[in-house]
């Protein structure tokens, strides 16, 4: 996710690993398509989840990008 600094810019920061410098993610994006065949209609979920251990009791549904249109 990016950051804003003290002179007003974002910018994001990232680990690399190994000899050859490969960036580590700092999130992973999940998205759900299911599909309700009877009406031909669409449901769609899409979660934004950091790299990093997440507690059992942190709910899924908190991580989860909302439409705001």
């Amino acid at each position: 996710m990016n950051r804003k600094d003290m002179n007003g810019k974002k910018y994001v920061r990232y680990e690399v690993i190994g000899a050859n410098n490969v960036a580590v993610p700092t999130h992973f994006f999940k998205v759900l398509i299911a599909e309700h065949v009877a009406s031909s209609t669409f449901d769609l979920e899409c979660y934004i989840l950091p790299n990093e251990p997440i507690d059992d009791k942190i709910p899924i549904f908190s991580f989860q990008v909302l439409n705001t249109e």
